[in-house]
């Protein structure tokens, strides 16, 4: 049964917490006296001691266990019921607890109901390096437990030689505490390879050529959404099913997916169930970042949340004009780009030569150098030369004396353009940026395009709807986003997306529960480079270079 704020298996993971938490307090503690004297007429004092020992053990071994059951690992079930069997005989045998021994029956005939609750799948294997250290680690027990008879107190030459040598008199006790460490760090080490037996399987985190011709095909044909184009980044696996596509990157125990599933009309649902079994089966949670309202009933047909974590500015460039108050800022940033004689223009992918890619190469490293990170994962087609497609748009921005300062590219998409990158480097004019995006939507009004997107702003939704009336609550309002702003520069990407009078249209991150959504916002913030990422051991990331055949396919002699 499922309560408003806690699922079954939650539940039954605290009492498995709860348990293990007092078999450790209950093992380090001596027996009752009455207990005591009953044990000691039915075993020999090592028996209990013995037992002590081991529900120390088990205990730990439960706490370890459990945040794999809370995340609803599939593996741990059977472990956390045998240790509770084992752990229920232990009790009875080390002092007489046969009301512990009652609860740890209990608790595992729980688990043994609930075990549909758990889903998540693992790597079945524990990493090699956690069970070569545990190995090692019991070796070095093994060896002091057969040394310490030549050190013990027995009035044996080579003990007295050891203890001349050594200058203590206290050689025993002190190799006694080194036994208790070494068994101890043994313990330890034992304990996390066993968890590593329960860790989520691996992801490579990229795609091969024909992965991504098949990917691209599909984007070409159903790639509606404006974030469509950049499931198609070399740092993201795709997941084909139902004739769709989804790009996802495995951070952790968390697979995020970039934007929603593409695929014909009716069959995002079928690509997103898809995966998520797959996931499930690796033992990942599944997200999606930046998904679209369009989806969210659909999303919540398979039991999952949505909370909206932005917005997204569009314009449309048959109504883009220059003229009015509201635009006056924006006019004058292009009229004092012209008065300093820069020059701007563009071309298409397909218009590119080794010239000018060459120096867009250039550009690219000088401004990645002077960057303390790079962001960008569901808006965002990566490094420059990732993917050149033909139809992508190329806003170029010379200084008066020709050398190129600033390129903005924009991917092509089903009749659609969306904004991808910014690059500036050098003194340039305040406002070239601002001129670039206007020159782009005159060109797009000229071509017909429908739609042109901006930048997705986080939390854009927020800053644009401060509250003005109220001066304290702007001022909380303010105090409480201060942080937010100087980190992820929402205020900054709003100001700039609102000159062009955009429509704004949410965003959501989409998750599965209630109890994951800080982990996932934080797997989250690591795709997006805001947070450092770990490199998941095994699994090296390599970037994936396209050939330029598939990139950019050749242009025939006498074309257009």
């Amino acid at each position: 049964m499922v309560t408003r704020f806690i699922s079954y298996r939650q539940a039954a993971v605290l009492g498995v917490i709860a348990v293990g938490v007092e078999t450790v307090f209950s093992a380090a503690t001596p027996n009752t006296p009455s207990r005591e004297r009953i044990i000691a007429h039915l075993a020999p004092a090592v028996v209990p001691d013995l037992a002590h020992l081991l529900a120390l053990v088990a205990g730990l071994a439960l706490v370890v266990l459990a945040p794999k059951l809370w995340h609803g690992t599939r593996n741990a079930v059977p472990l956390a019921i045998g240790g509770l069997v084992v752990l229920a005989v232990l009790n009875v045998v080390k002092g007489f607890d046969y009301d512990e021994a009652a609860l740890d029956l209990c608790l595992a005939a729980v688990l043994l109901r609930g075990r549909g609750a758990f889903r998540l799948g693992c790597r079945e294997r524990p990493d090699l390096a956690a069970l070569s250290a545990a190995v090692g680690a019991w070796a070095l027990v093994y060896c002091a437990l057969l040394v310490e008879p030549l050190v013990s107190d027995r009035g044996r030459t080579i003990k007295r030689a050891l203890r001349t040598s050594f200058g203590s008199p206290h050689l025993s006790a002190a190799w006694r505490s080194f036994e208790e460490v070494l068994f101890g760090l043994a313990l330890a080490i034992s304990l996390l390879a066993v968890r590593s037996l329960l860790r989520p399987a691996g992801a490579a985190n990229r795609h091969t050529e024909d992965e991504y011709r098949a990917a691209r095909a599909i984007v070409e044909r159903d790639g509606e959404d404006s974030l469509a184009p950049f499931i198609l980044r070399p740092d993201k696996a795709f997941h084909f099913a139902a004739a769709g596509v989804l790009g996802y990157r495995v951070i952790g125990e968390t697979a995020i997916v970039s934007g929603d599933p593409i695929a014909p009309d009716g069959a995002g649902l079928a690509v997103l169930a898809s995966f998520r079994a797959f996931a499930h089966k690796q033992g990942w949670h599944v997200a999606l970042w930046g998904a679209s309202a369009r989806n969210l009933d659909a999303y919540r047909e398979l039991g999952l949340r949505a909370v909206c974590v932005g917005e997204e500015a569009f314009v449309e460039p048959g109504r883009f004009t220059l003229e009015g108050r509201r635009v006056r800022k924006l006019r004058q940033s292009v009229h004092r780009v012209t008065r300093r004689d820069w020059q701007l223009s563009a071309c298409d992918g397909r218009e590119l030569d080794e010239q000018v890619e060459r120096e867009i190469d250039a550009l690219d490293a000088l401004w990645r150098a002077k960057q303390r990170r790079i962001v960008g994962f569901a808006m965002g087609m990566g490094e420059w030369s990732s993917d050149r497609r033909p139809g992508d748009m190329y806003l170029l921005g010379r200084s008066p004396g020709g050398e190129l300062r600033a390129v903005i590219r924009f991917v092509d998409c089903c009749g659609r353009l969306s904004l991808d990158t910014m690059r500036r480097v050098g003194e340039t004019p305040n406002g070239l940026n601002e001129a670039l995006v206007c020159n782009a939507l005159e060109i797009a009004r000229e071509r017909g395009v429908e739609e042109v997107s901006l930048n997705y702003a986080g939390l854009a939704h927020l800053v644009r709807r401060e509250p003005s009336r109220n001066p304290i609550a702007r001022i909380g309002f303010r105090l409480v986003l201060a942080p937010l702003h100087r980190r992820f520069q929402m205020e900054r990407l709003v100001h700039f997306n609102d000159k062009f009078s955009p429509e704004w249209r949410p965003r959501y991150l989409v998750y599965e529960t209630r109890t994951a959504l800080p982990r996932t916002l934080l797997r989250v913030l690591q795709a997006e480079g805001y947070v450092p990422e770990l490199r998941q051991l095994g699994v090296p990331h390599r970037r994936l270079r396209m050939p330029r055949e598939v990139l950019r396919p050749p242009r025939v002699k006498g074309a257009g």
